[in-house]
């Protein structure tokens, strides 16, 4: 007996030092270089919609006609902000203490619904691996989201599985309140965990009880409604569905693999655990003594991901990674729920095995705080304002002016710029800003290939380049100014008619001359098509992003011509893009330049694996009117290969 007690201090005081050492490990992962730490493009547009005089303007303006969320962490922001202000350290404050605390919660409903193994081990894996980690230095609502449907699921736990006492229950009803104000998947998830309390009833006062509560958390929610109903009324297309693409069949496969960090070392060193647990415990182990609330735990994992990906397939594309984060722990309870009691030393050594690998794997093959913590409109302002400190420069991107009015107050100088977001700028009017403008450097962000061409035609010289997740930061010059050009792109082919082709197909009978003995190609009235060439992705140099410039005169304004270009591979054609001259604002009876850029990492997606695929260029004569073509030149440059990491395998 007295041995029993001895071995049951010697577990406790472990386990106090385990989750001591877990929430440490997950509390410096997530305050890890804090002080550098940036916003990302969500971030600034919800502070963007802070800008309102009162709060009621907030919620009218920045949240009702504004945003597809909720109101609760936007009206957090708005009275945060006005406390401390608006800078990183302290919008993301709350939501980073949310992650830790989270780490904290998820242990103890691990240990009330199985035992402090599995809560250990489950904290482990919020503690350390990406998906938590990340999505706690984000100040948006999935943080919070975490810690409150967390909370949510502890006193509901409590109620049922330790005693009936009410405070458990009105702080269970004020959770689900929350998570309902907090983000609509949270607000699911909160149904979902509501409508599983039936499983738990015992008898007729507990069917009560439970209904109360959820007319309670209905009541609650009724000041929300004409904003839920308002955002819904808008339309799918003014929210996320208007960007994001339908998900795959393999999403389901290709989120559990991310939840793995997409690494071999974190599935080894879970799979090590699990079969350690078990193989100690699997005499004892009865695999049916906890079923239903595997299976409820399941289903609470799996029922968001098949009602967000039906809804994204069947109406409108909603479904990302970031609203998971609210269901996902309770799958890791699953997987550690057969643990049983064991040792200390064996316990330690498991959560230590997590521990480390999980961390390695997160800041060394993930690379995570390198990637994270380069955003593209903190990296646009430092390069146009700090590494240009003594240039006068001008800045081109494509975001909300708020975005940069923030860096320009952050480090304390203005520059002249130009955002093309809501402003329907076309080619033919961003030609002439290009042309008008003084400073002698432009620093680019978000702006498309053809965009950067034009940038190029006036400003050759590329005097610097950044690339990170979903940008690439363009510093263009007038002059080289001794300076070496740090970007360069390969040549593909070219045509000027003067000299045959053997790549190019085209009528050589039509290669004419003018009166300064420049040849051009010539296509008549009648004739459809120009000159075109054909690749192999394979065989083009530097794989990555193709850029074509055109060189055509038209004789009046009624024509219509298209560059094109397309990807095909032996089933048919899987990508077609094409560049409008009409656009470029042509002058007839004079050449114009006309640029097309092909993206190949966003192109091929689903063929990335292809190795039949054929880049076909040419030009469309739509109206079959005379055409002039002085020149085509074809280039290649490299592609951003770490434009989607923090999202996919490398």
């Amino acid at each position: 007996m007295k041995n029993q007690i001895i071995s049951a201090i010697g577990s406790e005081k472990t386990e106090k030092l385990l989750l001591f050492l877990i929430i440490l490990t997950g509390t410096v992962l997530r305050f890890w270089n804090y002080t550098n730490m940036p916003f990302m493009h969500d971030e600034l547009s919800a502070l963007s919609r802070l800008e309102f005089d009162s709060l009621r303007d907030v919620i009218k303006y920045g949240v009702m006609l504004g945003d597809t969320h909720p109101a609760g962490v936007q009206v957090f922001l708005y009275l945060w902000t006005a406390i401390g202000g608006t800078g990183e350290m302290w919008v993301k404050l709350p939501f980073i203490i949310s992650g830790i605390v989270s780490i904290w919660l998820s242990y103890k409903i691990g240990k009330l619904w199985f035992d402090g193994t599995t809560g250990l081990l489950t904290a482990t894996m919020l503690a350390t691996t990406q998906f938590f980690v990340m999505y706690s230095q984000i100040a948006r609502p999935y943080a919070s989201g975490l810690l409150i449907t967390l909370a949510m699921v502890y006193m509901l736990s409590l109620y049922f599985f330790k005693e009936k006492k009410r405070k458990y229950l009105i702080l269970y009803v004020a959770f689900s309140a929350l998570a309902a104000y907090n983000h609509y998947f949270s607000l699911l998830f909160a149904a979902i965990v509501g409508l599983s309390g039936l499983f738990f009833l015992k008898n007729r006062k507990d069917i009560i009880t439970l209904f109360i509560a959820g007319i309670s958390i209905f009541l609650l929610y009724l000041p929300h409604l004409d904003i839920f109903f308002s955002q819904f009324a808008k339309g799918n297309t003014e929210g996320v569905g208007g960007w994001l693409d339908k998900p795959e069949p393999i999403f389901i496969r290709d989120f559990i693999s991310y939840l793995m960090q997409f690494s071999g070392w974190t599935w080894l060193a879970l799979g090590l655990v699990i079969v350690l647990m078990i193989s100690i415990n699997g005499k004892t182990i009865k695999f049916d003594s906890s079923i239903k609330k595997r299976l409820i735990l399941i289903f609470w994992f799996l029922l968001p991901i098949i009602i967000g990906y039906g809804y994204s397939v069947i109406k409108t594309p909603i479904i990302q990674y970031s609203m998971l984060i609210f269901s996902t722990p309770y799958i890791f309870m699953v997987m550690f729920s057969f643990s049983g009691k064991i040792k200390p030393m064996t316990i330690s050594i498991a959560v230590l095995l997590l521990l480390i690998v999980n961390s390695l794997v997160l800041i060394v093959e993930r690379e995570h705080y390198e990637i994270f913590y380069h955003q593209p409109y903190q990296e646009l302002y430092s390069t146009a304002i700090i590494d240009n400190s003594h240039k006068e420069v001008f800045v081109i991107d494509d975001c909300v002016p708020y975005y940069n009015e923030y860096y320009m107050l952050k480090y304390n100088r203005e520059v002249s710029y130009l955002t093309k977001r809501n402003s329907g700028i076309t080619n033919a009017e961003f030609i002439d800003v290009v042309k008008n403008i003084k400073e002698e450097t432009v620093v680019t962000q978000g702006l498309t290939g053809e965009e950067l061409l034009i940038i190029q035609n006036e400003f050759p010289y590329i005097t610097g380049h950044k690339q990170g997740f979903t940008y690439d930061v363009f510093t263009f010059s007038k002059s080289s100014n001794n300076e070496d050009q740090t970007y360069e792109w390969n040549d593909v082919s070219s045509i000027n008619f003067e000299t045959a082709s053997s790549n190019w197909k085209y009528s050589p009978n039509l290669v004419k001359q003018d009166a300064d003995s420049v040849y051009f190609y010539q296509m008549h009235d009648g004739s459809e098509w120009g000159p075109s060439i054909v690749f192999e992705i394979d065989e083009i140099p530097g794989e990555g992003i193709i850029d074509i410039e055109a060189v055509l005169m038209m004789p009046d304004s009624v024509s219509k011509v298209l560059l094109v270009g397309s990807l095909d591979n032996d089933f048919g054609n899987i990508f077609w893009r094409s560049a409008n001259l009409e656009e470029y604002n042509p002058q007839p009876g004079k050449y114009s330049k006309i640029f097309l850029s092909i993206d190949l990492q966003e192109a091929l997606k689903k063929h990335q694996e292809d190795n039949s695929v054929r880049l076909q260029i040419n030009i469309w004569n739509i109206n079959k009117r005379k055409l002039d073509i002085r020149s085509i030149k074809i280039w290649s440059r490299s592609g951003n290969p770490i434009k989607y990491r923090l999202y996919t395998e490398f």
